[in-house]
């Protein structure tokens, strides 16, 4: 089982989100991520290896392997999700 580490963006863009069910969902799926058992929609984002993303309904967890770990990067809506990958480290 890996952690799941949120960059401080990925933290901001929680909060962002407010309560509700979209939360729960992202919440859920952030749970289930660091589990190795777990079927998740997960696929490379193309050009920009090593980061993947991570599909929960109109919303994108972008993330990448670190030592130990998952670091996620930005948990952001689809329709921004190119703007996002263009500022990733």
């Amino acid at each position: 089982m890996d952690r799941v580490l949120l960059a401080t963006r990925a933290a901001r863009d929680l909060r962002r989100l407010g309560p509700g069910p979209e939360l729960d969902r992202i919440e859920a799926a952030l749970r289930r991520l660091g589990d190795d058992e777990a079927k998740l929609d997960i696929k490379p984002l193309t050009g920009s290896a090593p980061w993947l993303r991570l599909r929960v309904g109109d919303w994108r967890i972008v993330f990448r392997p670190a030592e130990e770990a998952l670091l996620v990067a930005r948990i952001i809506h689809r329709s921004e999700l190119q703007q996002a990958v263009r500022t990733l480290e």
